[in-house]
């Protein structure tokens, strides 16, 4: 019997990982069943725990992949897992469901991925010419981005000299000011309410050459357009990054339009998408696909078949 990898979505019928999944899994040689289950945004609590309680249920169930209600499904089933990482608990959201032994686990992995995408997408040397981060949206993705780069800098490795994010509103720079304070975060932080993409603007021009900036809003996939005006004034050689793989994505477009004249590098979401699912694929079917590496470059032109 094949085993049944969960997907908790808002329309998974619609996703690439319709297609995808099952040809990763004649790759990795492995049965398992893609099933998809639908919340509209912000279900009811009893909605989550029922799809919850049917993953622990369900014979031959795995685990499997939550994407849009991370937070909502372990504020309504928390008590339903035997353990959560570290990570899970920090952020108070789970993206990734394993069930070991009967038992089911948690784990949020947007730390870790947003940290592969960053890396992935960040020449060596990069950072020691001065540039700056700019994550543009305070949600959980940007959240999670700089819990992976707190980790990155405890290991050594290459972060920005300084973090800017921006929000409409002051509540989630709070969120996220409290968990830095928490883990003893050691970036410094600059925090910017814009109320709309010409303030956001102004951000952007402010910072040195050589920055890195970041669509994390959803603008672009969950809803049109972007955070900034199509006049944005970008620094000299940075690097722009939308972590959006598929939609209009109106903030690359933009970005396009001045490659050349300012020397951007611009990039998409696709490695932070692949990078998303092969490491959850990897933990519940409890495997190893590397981040870098024959197997992965594998994966991620099989997923790209898909898409044309």
């Amino acid at each position: 019997m094949n085993s049944t990898f969960w997907f908790f979505g808002v329309s998974t019928a619609e996703s690439a990982m319709q297609r995808i999944y099952p040809l990763w899994m004649t790759e990795l040689g492995i049965g398992s069943r893609l099933v998809g289950v639908d919340f509209p945004l912000d279900a009811p609590a009893a909605e989550y725990r029922a799809a919850v309680e049917r993953v622990i249920a369900t014979p031959g169930s795995i685990g499997g992949l939550i994407t849009t209600h991370k937070l909502n499904v372990l504020a309504a089933a928390g008590d339903l897992f035997a353990d959560l990482d570290d990570s899970a608990r920090l952020l108070h959201e789970v993206s990734c469901l394993a069930m070991r032994d009967g038992a089911l686990h948690g784990a949020a992995l947007d730390d870790r991925t947003s940290r592969l995408a960053l890396e992935a997408l960040i020449p060596d040397g990069h950072w020691d010419r001065g540039g700056e981060l700019l994550l543009l949206g305070a949600g959980g993705a940007s959240i999670a981005t700089t819990l992976g780069l707190h980790r990155a800098a405890a290991e050594g490795r290459p972060v920005p000299t300084r973090i800017h994010v921006t929000a409409r509103s002051a509540q989630r720079l709070d969120e996220m000011r409290a968990l830095h304070e928490r883990i003893g975060f050691t970036i410094p932080v600059t925090t910017h309410v814009t109320a709309d993409a010409h303030e956001a603007d102004a951000v952007v021009a402010a910072l040195p050459p050589a920055s890195v900036l970041v669509n994390a809003t959803g603008m672009g996939k969950d809803r049109p357009g972007s955070p900034l005006t199509d006049d944005v004034v970008y620094p000299t050689g940075s690097i722009v990054w939308d972590m959006n793989y598929r939609g209009p994505r109106h903030f690359l477009v933009q970005a396009e339009a001045r490659r050349q004249e300012r020397d951007l590098a611009v990039e998409d979401g696709w490695d932070y998408f692949v990078y998303s699912w092969t490491s959850v694929v990897a933990a519940v079917h409890g495997i190893d696909i590397p981040a870098r590496g024959e197997l992965f470059d594998r994966l991620s032109r099989i997923a790209r078949s898909t898409m044309a």
